[in-house]
């Protein structure tokens, strides 16, 4: 039982992880698109 513990608590450490970094990488992309989209309408 012990071991599952641990188990799912690396799971969810890895899986918070990587979402949260998706979650800035995302927004980044967003703001670059945004940027880039605001900048034809501007030209």
């Amino acid at each position: 039982m012990h071991a599952r513990k641990w188990v799912r608590a690396d799971l969810l450490d890895v899986y918070s992880f990587y979402s949260y970094g998706f979650t800035v990488t995302f927004r980044r992309w967003i703001r670059f698109r945004i940027g880039f989209f605001l900048k034809i309408i501007h030209h």
